[in-house]
């Protein structure tokens, strides 16, 4: 078993070692941003306004906009939405033409962590051409302690919850109760729980600058207010247990216990309250005031863990996302937590084995639904697409976690289907089965653990939902090579998008006569905007480069190369590039939905009623023989008819049922010719860009979505205007599809469908 806790804490370290990014790295929280990451604006813009990925503390979160020189340009303080409380935002100045940074810090109102970041957006020449200049530097190193210590801490305290909740479980299960035994146990688990809280709140005032925040810390979030919650809760279970150990009749196991009967001969109230085990009354009373007390503070360290964990933080739909975590959470410490208790509890006891794993396995087979169900919908909501597992160290911890829970569900269906039932057959009484049995029943333990040990990794990892503009910016590099005489060159173009571009030239066969300077010639097709030339930094001999923001606008660049050599003519080449936008937007629409929001884009609704109809149903009619057992036939036909009713709902839901937003809400405001040429002015303004002038899809920055957005002339005719009206309100999820509602009136956006109505439905127009 040493061996066993060593490989553990090893793979623990090797996990953070392996995925935790630097500390300036650790997380890419900006979700959207007006202006956009790396715009080029024709004017200068107001203000600027930030959509975070996590629900912000106020005191701690910040913006600024730093020039060139970095000159603070912003105004005022940083502004907060009480709609939206994952957007903050700061007035500027007027902007020059030239090349700006904004700088945001923020604190996660849920859990507590600390990030900074920037982008860039510049502002163009009245010529169209880019400003000169770059951006400012930025220090993005966060104080605190290492992020590994963080994760490892974190490690720790998420094993002693499940630890705890299981041993809590198994000693309320079984009969006679294993208490006395699991007390160190449960003793072990509090202090280090006491102890991981107590270094979550003190790291999370280091991050701020020092101890002294810690009161910030304690008092002015939601993370903050769980730690206290839990604090209180584990301080209440120390105190309890500080008692119990003092008090004879509850340090020992009553000699009187004696092994449980079979629950064939057992009635309905027997089975349900099980005497915890012999002894005097005052031994029992103590006994079960101890239990309770543990169930309460298991049940108030479970909450806490949930809702200060990735699906509280996200904004829309946070309620469903703590939900789906806490699920997911009470079934693994039901489960493993458990297993590792029952295991300790059975130790040396052949004679209640039997029994005991009977009992569990009816509750562990029953939580592995749940497990799976709840770890799918919280997956989806941190995995907006596949590119969230592939191109993300969050991804590849989340591939190991399934790997290792394939392994754990292999060794528990060996159990469960083989060793046990052959273990009860032969009553016990072979041993070499029942050591078998046993060591598998370990080795399942140790796979739970390990499960729990990948899972705290991954709680302090960015999540693909927080990195998303990272995995979504687009890489259109391009490399041209060039033959004139005995010089080769090459430029290279990366990203090759709009905004900040690095171009590297390589230049071979000029040893004698050597290239002494190259400039770069930036041309737009359209020629009312001014060429600019720069000359590029030489990096080595033969080897040039140049960043900027030079490419400006979308479309077609010519990009001049001038080769300056010591003697003899100058070279020129020219390269023609199709410029398009990178990433713009979040694929996210704006925290629109409130607190009980859909929180995953990948289904619907009915999908993830029709998904728990499944489990509960499904979980009723497995377990058809055991309640007919236990509640005689009526209770057999109630649970047949239960999971036929599940099965049943689900596949109304996933096929009957399909409710559109806004399908039964009617148009206020009548469709005359001022309402569409007021929606007219809109849809110029803010859709145009995206859907085209058109109303076809293909506005300049369609690419730069990650899904093409809609063809009015397809869509309209076939949605009514309640429709329409909600998409433009709460945007689509998992599109570039904004929610417009913290931008428009409800006027506003009626004026938009009548103008989408009257253009592109012929039928309505006639």
């Amino acid at each position: 078993m040493k061996t066993a806790l060593v490989g553990l804490v090893a793979l623990i370290v090797a996990l953070t070692a392996v995925f935790w990014p630097q500390p300036a790295e650790a997380h890419a929280l900006l979700a959207r941003a007006d202006p956009p990451i790396n715009a080029s604006l024709r004017e200068s813009p107001t203000r600027i306004t930030l959509f975070m990925t996590e629900q912000l503390q106020r005191t701690h979160s910040s913006v600024k906009v730093l020039d060139s020189a970095g000159q603070r340009r912003d105004i005022g303080e940083t502004e907060f939405s009480d709609e939206v409380p994952t957007q903050m935002g700061v007035r500027v100045l007027k902007l020059d033409p030239g090349v700006y940074t904004v700088v945001w810090e923020t604190l996660s109102e849920v859990d507590g962590h600390t990030w900074t970041g920037s982008y860039v957006f510049s502002v163009l020449n009245p010529d169209g051409s880019a400003p000169a200049g770059s951006g400012v530097e930025v220090d993005l190193n966060r104080p605190g302690p290492p992020v590994a210590v963080d994760s490892a801490v974190k490690a720790v305290g998420l094993g002693a919850l499940i630890l705890f909740v299981g041993a809590v479980f198994i000693s309320a299960l079984l009969r006679p109760s294993p208490l006395p035994r699991l007390l160190p146990l449960i003793a072990v688990a509090v202090i280090v729980g006491i102890a991981a809280t107590a270094y979550e709140a003190i790291a999370g005032a280091l991050r701020l600058g020092d101890i002294g925040f810690l009161d910030d810390v304690l008092f002015d979030s939601r993370n903050g207010f769980w730690l206290q919650q839990r604090w209180y809760a584990l301080i209440v279970a120390a105190i309890a247990l500080t008692f119990s150990l003092r008090s004879p009749s509850l340090r020992r196991e009553d000699a009187s216990s004696s092994p449980s009967p079979s629950l064939q001969g057992e009635d309905a109230s027997s089975s349900l309250s099980p005497p915890l085990w012999g002894g005097d009354a005052a031994g029992r009373g103590g006994a079960r005031a101890l239990l309770a007390t543990l169930a309460v503070v298991a049940v108030v360290w479970l909450a806490s863990a949930s809702a200060i964990s990735h699906g509280a933080a996200i904004g829309s739909g946070w309620i469903w996302g703590t939900l789906f975590d806490a699920l997911h959470l009470s079934a693994a410490a039901l489960w493993i937590g458990g297993l590792v208790s029952l295991v300790i509890a059975i130790r040396g006891n052949a004679e209640s084995r039997i029994e005991s794993v009977r009992r569990f396995s009816a509750v562990a087979a029953a939580s592995v639904p749940v497990l799976v169900a709840a770890g799918l919908l919280s997956a989806l909501i941190q995995i907006p697409n596949v590119n969230g597992i592939v191109d993300t160290g969050w991804g590849a911890a989340f591939l190991i976690k399934i790997a290792i829970l394939l392994a754990l569900f292999s060794a528990a269906g060996v159990n469960a289907f083989f060793l046990r039932p052959r273990d009860e057959s032969a009553d016990g009484q072979d041993s070499a089965l029942a050591k078998r049995f046993g060591r598998m029943m370990r080795l399942e333990a140790l796979l739970g653990l390990s499960v729990i040990a990948v899972s705290a990794v991954l709680t302090q990892l960015p999540s693909p939902a927080s990195a998303q503009p990272e995995i979504e910016q687009k890489d259109n590099t391009i490399v041209e090579t060039f033959s004139r005489g005995e010089i080769i060159a090459s430029l290279e173009f990366s990203p090759n998008l709009v905004g900040f571009n690095t171009w590297t030239a390589t230049i071979t066969g000029a040893q004698d006569n050597p290239v002494e300077a190259l400039l770069l010639r930036f041309r737009y097709a359209d020629r009312s905007v001014g060429p600019v030339t720069v000359p590029a930094t030489r990096m080595s001999e033969g080897r040039f480069q140049l960043e900027g923001a030079y490419f400006g606008l979308p479309g077609t660049w010519t990009v001049e190369m001038e080769l300056r050599r010591a003697t003899g003519d100058d070279l020129v080449v020219a390269v023609q590039s199709d410029v398009e936008s990178g990433f713009q937007s979040s694929p996210f629409a704006a925290d629109s939905g409130g607190a009980l929001g859909l929180p995953l884009t990948q289904m619907d609704w009915n999908g993830v009623g029709a998904l728990w109809a499944f489990v509960l149903g499904g979980l009723a009619w497995i377990n058809r023989p055991r309640i007919r057992r236990f509640w005689g036939p009526r209770g057999g036909d109630a649970a047949f008819a239960s999971g036929l009713l599940g099965l049943i709902v689900a596949v109304v839901l996933l096929t009957g049922l399909h409710v559109e937003p806004g399908r039964t809400l009617a148009n206020p405001v009548e469709r005359t010719a001022e309402s569409v040429e007021q929606g007219a002015a809109l849809f110029a303004a803010n859709c145009a860009s995206c859907h085209g002038e058109t109303g076809a899809g293909d506005g300049p920055l369609a690419d730069s979505l990650p899904a093409p957005p809609a063809n009015f002339t397809v869509h309209v005719p076939f949605h009514p205007d309640g429709v329409l009206f909600a998409w433009i309100t709460d945007g689509i999820r998992g599109t570039g599809m904004p929610a417009w509602s913290p931008q428009l009136s409800d006027q506003e956006r009626w004026d938009l469908v009548n103008f989408l109505r009257a253009n592109f439905d012929v039928t309505a127009a006639q």
